[in-house]
């Protein structure tokens, strides 16, 4: 277990919380899903997870979701209406992967993952898109639609980058309640300056490559995502590939055409399925895929893994391997919607490499969810070996 990183907040109760409970625990919804635990409240709100531990749930009353959806920060179509025993409205529900992040800002940890920070300080820029002056300050972080959602409470604000900084920092680390104005040179906003200054400060990898797209940028020309779609910011920026948030729950994997043209060619992937995009001289291809579903670089893992992900993150890597013999996994790629995992480096890899990397991430586990034990890691290396 040594080396493994989890988030502590996930599994705190506040056993002093004596509110109401907004949904009955035991309760089962059309869709399967059984209320669990009860896992932390405010006074408008409140998270659970489902039994099986495969979902988080945000109940919010009428008034704060409704609030959401009128002023842009979700669609109505996210939501889903609870009912009381009267047929009367009495909350509504937000349902998102247990592998996703649905939480308090302040309780937001970053834990050393450049993902997670990329993710987080996306989340905050769609935010800002939509209000300059609203506070995040006691807002919730809901990865799966790339937002913080505000909580409209009359706690005093802090600037952007001091809550930024606050997710980047340590257990024993006091928190930053630096106000906009504190910050003179004028950096109390979250720019990319900002970022990678914080990045930095916390020895971790700062962003070297430039992006593709900029933050607000449409994708409406080249992507068919919802209408207005815009990029709120890049999660992962390689030479062969970069992954972007929008506001919706759909990512973007942008490939060097390069790289691209390397997978068109090994069949790993379909011309038909990717959109050319010009920039400038540069032509690059654009895949549209699920925010639901997996896509990071297995050497900086950040979706939270259940037995069945791990089952399917096996598959994939001997799906690859068949195709690819030499490949070196180590870096690739993975992309569950198509199943595979996608290389850069297409030579110098083995099956004992496979079973060396599915290991580590079995045994020590990715961010936010809890190690197997030794018969899942066991039968992962027996898929891929």
């Amino acid at each position: 277990m040594a080396g493994f990183s989890f988030n502590e907040t996930l599994f705190v109760i506040d056993l002093d919380d004596d509110a109401p409970s907004m949904l009955r625990v035991g309760e089962v919804y059309a869709d399967g899903i059984k209320i669990g635990v009860d896992r932390d409240r405010g006074e408008q709100f409140a998270f659970y997870v489902s039994e099986d531990g495969r979902y988080d749930i945000l109940a919010a009353k009428p008034a704060l979701a409704e609030r959401w959806v009128q002023e842009g920060y979700l669609e109505k179509r996210m939501l889903q209406l609870h009912l009381d025993e009267n047929d009367e409205i009495d909350c509504y529900l937000l349902i998102s992967p247990s592998s996703h992040i649905l939480m308090r800002m302040t309780d937001v940890r970053c834990y050393g993952s450049c993902y997670y920070a990329h993710m987080v300080a996306s989340a905050m820029w769609n935010t800002r898109h939509h209000d300059p002056f609203i506070n995040m300050r006691d807002g919730i972080l809901c990865e799966l639609y790339g937002v913080v959602l505000p909580t409209y409470t009359k706690t005093p604000k802090i600037a952007d980058a001091a809550l930024f900084y606050n997710t980047l920092r340590g257990q024993y680390d006091s928190e930053d309640i630096r106000s906009p104005e504190d910050f003179t040179d004028g950096k109390g906003g979250l720019s990319r300056i900002t970022f990678n200054e914080g990045l930095k400060a916390h020895n971790m990898a700062v962003d070297t490559i430039e992006p593709y797209f900029a933050v607000g940028e449409y994708v409406d020309d080249f992507v068919q995502l919802a209408p207005h779609a815009t990029i709120t910011g890049p999660l992962e920026l390689t030479k062969e590939y970069q992954i972007y948030a929008t506001n919706s729950d759909t990512v973007l994997l942008a490939m060097s055409q390069e790289w691209a043209q390397e997978l068109i060619d090994r069949n790993l992937v379909l011309q038909m399925d990717m959109r050319p995009v010009q920039l400038g001289r540069t032509m690059i291809k654009v895949l549209a895929l699920p925010r639901r579903s997996a896509l990071e670089a297995l050497n900086n893992r950040h979706f939270g893994l259940t037995q069945d992900h791990a089952f399917k993150l096996a598959l994939a890597i001997k799906r690859a391997r068949t195709k690819m013999p030499e490949a070196d996994f180590s870096n690739a790629l993975y992309v569950e919607h198509l199943g595979l995992v996608l290389p850069t480096v297409f030579t110098g890899g083995s099956k004992e490499q496979d079973a060396d990397l599915i290991s580590a991430i079995v045994s020590y586990g990715p961010f936010a969810q809890s190690a197997f034990l030794d018969d899942v890691r066991e039968a992962c290396i027996a898929i891929v070996k």
